[in-house]
């Protein structure tokens, strides 16, 4: 490969040859401070009382393998469904912690400081950034016997597209897998890219669970294994 033309370089690097071959900055998770973490509390005071008021639709059936108890599980739903996370951990799966996979980045800070208040621990980064890092911390904290959660097309969207993360985090645990989605009856919906879901207050809300026992369940490998994944999410996602 060709060196850059000096014309391309920093003003500074240009001056000092020894700027030139300085490392970048290292790279900081980001997160909230203080100040901005009690700014919060309020907010998840309301949002898990508004959570409680909820009724949530599930069959027999489905509640069965949504509280599955033999081994943690690796529990993915859709972003625009985030608001019932907390409330859906802790009807359902209360004898397990929940350690969800947030981006490294400044909206993730927010998001993971929100769920830190709602006792979900993080695992920060995602496929731009930190995604090694973070997939051995998701890893770990499957071993020490909590549940993961991931947003297959989170950060950034686009909505309802499926990032390999899910996939790999199976294959390397050999984890269950538990797909949920939900209709809301009655719910206000954000101008964000994924068009976020905000039910409201004593509205129903149906849930809609899928069960893979592992990923060889999926009857693929690769890329063929995030198709099928995601055709299974889209077949009991209501607003497709």
């Amino acid at each position: 490969m060709s060196e850059q033309p000096e014309s391309t370089l920093p003003e500074e690097a240009a001056r000092d040859p020894e700027a030139a071959e300085a490392p970048p900055p290292k790279r900081r998770v980001n997160e909230v401070s203080w100040w901005r973490y009690l700014l919060l509390l309020p907010v998840a005071w309301v949002a898990r009382a508004w959570a409680a008021t909820l009724r949530f639709e599930i069959t027999e059936q489905e509640q069965a393998l949504l509280s599955f108890e033999a081994k943690p599980i690796i529990l993915a739903t859709w972003h625009n469904r985030l608001f019932i996370v907390g409330e859906v951990q802790r009807r359902y799966r209360k004898q397990r912690k929940l350690v969800a996979l947030i981006s490294a980045s400044k909206d993730g800070a927010w998001l993971a400081a929100f769920f830190k208040l709602l006792k979900i621990d993080c695992v920060r980064g995602s496929s731009s950034w930190r995604g090694m890092q973070a997939l051995r911390e998701m890893l770990a904290a499957r071993q020490e016997g909590a549940d993961v959660g991931i947003t297959p097309d989170g950060p950034r969207g686009p909505c309802y597209d499926m990032k390999p993360g899910v996939v790999l985090v199976a294959r390397l645990s050999h984890a269950p897998i538990i797909m949920y989605s939900a209709k809301f009856r009655s719910a206000w919906r954000l101008n964000s890219w994924d068009k976020f879901y905000l039910p409201k207050p004593f509205s129903t809300v149906e849930l809609n669970v899928r069960f893979l026992p592992s990923y060889a369940s999926l009857g693929a490998d690769g890329e063929p294994a995030v198709r099928e994944l995601r055709r299974q999410m889209l077949e009991i996602t209501e607003d497709v």
